[in-house]
């Protein structure tokens, strides 16, 4: 007769339970408070800018529209004052980072969360690189509000782009060049609240209280804990040089922020170990897969990648009827093989973010 492990799962189960005890100390409270008063500042502020630059907080407002009323002086005041040329890859990727976890739809449970984080995707997809900032510096300006104008990237698009800055910042941390790799508090933070959205899977969102939900927030509010602690021990230690103080906590802050990708990891592993039956979904190296944005079937409830979808396929009348708003005929076929949602059902369907496996 086979060995049995019930030792080793049961000292695990100890551990998972103790996880979510300390998640319940650090992180109930902060939890409560964020989900009964969501934090609509830099919500707004995205959709009051005029520029990408300062939908991602590259620019103060108000400089964008500061060279006159008509197009050329709007253009030649950003052109001559925006410093889009001085910007490096790595500051405009972690300010999206930054604004992305701000105004994420899944933390934020407001009407216009997902226009947000749309326009601060549009403007990191315009500037994310420096050919990209030099050829768009001088025209990247609105007369109006962003709120009022047209953007080009969709939903998915957005949530598509977030997972691949977080992953791409998580992936630059290091020790070795700090002009590169390291990362202030504010921006572990953000790293930290950005893997935690993309370690939720789709049922985990509205249930605060299940025990993998718990599981992950506790790994949050543990790092952001822990890196709030050693960067107010660099400001005491350090409180003569203001240099020193910087380097030491750009350190402090980016060992946290890697500790923490890899804490996210293994309590996700973790707990498929224990709940998935070592069924094989949960394979090493699936973590790094890219991360893009799932929907969930409403009739065989698989999630399936939105980005696969077919959209507006033609089948006349052999087409069924929409299965949520019955009334428009089917259009959008899923990665399931459904022919089972029209157009805008489609659209209005959650979307979520998750790594693979």
């Amino acid at each position: 007769q086979a060995p049995t492990c019930e030792a080793p799962l049961n000292t695990m189960a100890v551990v998972l339970r103790r996880l979510r005890r300390l998640g319940a100390c650090f992180g109930g409270s902060r939890r409560a408070v964020e989900v009964a008063e969501p934090n609509v500042q830099p919500l707004e502020a995205v959709l009051r800018s005029r520029s990408w630059m300062e939908a991602l907080g590259l620019q103060q407002p108000g400089r964008s529209d500061a060279g006159g009323e008509g197009a050329d002086d709007l253009e030649v005041g950003l052109a001559e004052g925006s410093g889009a040329d001085r910007l490096t890859d790595e500051v405009v990727l972690q300010a999206f980072v930054c604004v992305g976890v701000e105004v994420h739809p899944f933390r934020v449970s407001h009407v216009d969360a997902s226009l947000a984080l749309r326009w601060a995707a549009d403007a990191f997809a315009n500037l994310r690189d420096q050919g990209q900032r030099q050829g768009v510096a001088a025209s990247a300006v609105y007369q109006a509000p962003l709120r009022d104008q047209v953007c080009a990237t969709s939903a998915d698009e957005a949530l598509r782009l977030f997972g691949e800055a977080v992953s791409a910042l998580h992936n630059r941390l290091s020790l070795h060049d700090l002009a590169r790799g390291g990362v202030s508090r504010a921006a572990a933070d953000a790293l930290l609240h950005g893997m935690h959205l993309l370690h939720l899977r789709p049922h985990l969102r509205d249930r605060p209280n299940s025990e993998e939900r718990t599981l992950l927030d506790s790994v949050l509010s543990g790092a952001l804990t822990a890196n709030w602690l050693l960067s107010t021990f660099c400001s005491f230690v350090s409180f003569r040089s203001n240099a020193l103080r910087y380097q030491r906590e750009i350190i402090c802050s980016t060992t946290v922020a890697a500790l923490g990708g890899v804490a996210f990891t293994g309590a996700a592993r973790l707990q498929r170990m224990l709940t998935d039956a070592g069924d094989g979904r949960s394979r090493l190296g699936d973590e790094e897969a890219t991360l893009e944005p799932l929907v969930r079937c409403p009739l065989c409830r698989e999630c399936t990648p939105a980005a696969r979808a077919i959209q507006n396929v033609r089948a006349g009348d052999a087409a069924p009827t929409c299965c949520v708003c019955t009334e428009q005929r089917a259009s959008v076929c899923l990665v399931c093989g459904h022919l089972c949602l029209c157009g805008e059902c489609y659209l209005q369907l959650p979307r979520t973010t998750e790594a693979a496996g």
